[in-house]
C-alpha cells in the first residue's frame, strides 16, 4: 500500500505488483479553521503565505523566503536551518517557532496561503493540515502536491511557486475545505480496510 497514485506508477517502474493506494489522512475536527489569531501575529499585513515544516536543506524552505510576495511571510516550524535563515530574511520574514496543537491551528488559521516548497515529500500532511483549514496551497507540480491538489480549485502547482502563491488567493476558501473531507482519517481507515486480505 502506497499513500498516492504517483508513488504506485513509481513503484510498478520498478517492478513491483498488485501496488494499491491508500492515502493518508488528516484529523478534519481537529484542523477546521479557527478564528482565534494569536496576538503575535494579529498585526501583521495581509495576505499572509506561510511555511509549515522542519526548516532543512531537504525541505527547500529558502525558495519560499526568495520569493517576491505582498503582505508577510511567516514560517512556522523549527529545524537546523532556522538560526541562519532567520538571520538572512529577518528584514521581511516572521518566524515563529514550532507550534503544536490549537496553538497550531490557530496560527495555520490566521494565514492566506500555504506555500509547500518539498520536492521530495512523498504525500505532504500539512498541505491536508491547510487544506482541512480553509488554506489554499502552492506548490512545485511533484509527487505528493500534485496527487493533492487541484490547479485553480484548492491550490495551484507549477513550477513557479512564487506564480502559484499569488495565484491562490483568488481560490475559494470552501474548496478547500471540501478537498480535506476527502482525506479524512475515516475515509484512510475505510480504504485500508478494503485493501485487507483475509488468510487461514
Amino acid at each position: 500500500m502506497v499513500s498516492t497514485k504517483s508513488l504506485k506508477e513509481e513503484a510498478e517502474k520498478h517492478g513491483f505488483n498488485n501496488v494499491v493506494v491508500c492515502p493518508l489522512g488528516v484529523d478534519i475536527d481537529f484542523f477546521k479553521k479557527s478564528s482565534n489569531v494569536p496576538a503575535e501575529i494579529y498585526d501583521l499585513k495581509h495576505p499572509i503565505f506561510s511555511y509549515l515544516g522542519r526548516i532543512s536543506k531537504e525541505k527547500n524552505v529558502e525558495e519560499f523566503l526568495k520569493c517576491d510576495l505582498p503582505g508577510t511571510k511567516l514560517v512556522i516550524g523549527d529545524g537546523p536551518l532556522k538560526i541562519k535563515l532567520e538571520e538572512k530574511y529577518k528584514r521581511n520574514t516572521i518566524f515563529v517557532g514550532k507550534r503544536v496543537g490549537k496553538e497550531l491551528v490557530n496560527i495555520l488559521s490566521a494565514s492566506d496561503v500555504l506555500v509547500f516548497t518539498s520536492l521530495t515529500d512523498t504525500f505532504g500532511l500539512t498541505i491536508l493540515e491547510a487544506l482541512s483549514c480553509e488554506i489554499p496551497v502552492a506548490a512545485h507540480s511533484v509527487m505528493g502536491p500534485k496527487d493533492i491538489i487541484t490547479n485553480g480549485i484548492d491550490g495551484f502547482v507549477s513550477e513557479n511557486l512564487e506564480e502559484s502563491a499569488k495565484n491562490c488567493l483568488a481560490i475559494s476558501r470552501e474548496n478547500c475545505r471540501k478537498k480535506a473531507l476527502e482525506f479524512s482519517w475515516e475515509r484512510s481507515a475505510e480504504v485500508f480496510v478494503k485493501n485487507l486480505i483475509r488468510t487461514k
